[in-house]
């Protein structure tokens, strides 16, 4: 086989690992995440933690690019996919074309504790706590977010 016939053979497989669900710029339309990352994760075969953890780190994200991105105006969507990298790496990204925002130059805060809850600011600091790896990146029209899930990241708790 040849190399070129190769890497088409593993775009082809990874391709078909993909999964995508586009969601409107309203906070009505999250409803429908859980029960497509509840369908990607039987479909993949995540462990419940994982699939509690990227339940968590969507909505999060979805929510904050709903919110603070679109400023709460429908007309706009939200993109979320899912790739199996590996049979133990799973990546979910959000993408978005919003403002720019990148939530890994926010400053970490320190461990939770009863007297530092805050109201806000607290979902980057639970997507770090969960995510394996997190990684944002400008696109030519917004947005992306990547996050990574890897059976290590199940033994985390948020600090």
């Amino acid at each position: 086989m040849t190399e070129l016939a190769a890497d088409r053979m593993t775009d082809h497989r990874r391709s078909e690992a993909v999964e995508t669900l586009v969601l409107d710029s309203d906070l009505a339309a999250m409803s429908r995440l859980p029960e497509w990352v509840d369908a990607v994760a039987l479909k993949h075969g995540l462990p419940e933690k994982t699939r509690f953890a990227a339940q968590l780190c969507l909505e999060e994200s979805v929510s904050n690019s709903i919110r603070h991105g679109y400023r709460g105006l429908p007309g706009s969507e939200v993109r979320v996919s899912f790739e199996a990298q590996s049979p133990d790496r799973w990546l979910f990204v959000v993408e978005d074309d919003a403002p720019l925002f990148n939530p890994l130059e926010q400053v970490s805060l320190p461990a939770i504790s009863p007297e530092s809850v805050l109201v806000g600011g607290q979902g980057i600091r639970l997507m770090r706590a969960f995510a394996a790896s997190l990684d944002y990146r400008q696109t030519p029209t917004g947005n992306r977010l990547e996050i990574v899930f890897s059976p290590p990241a199940e033994t985390s708790h948020p600090a």
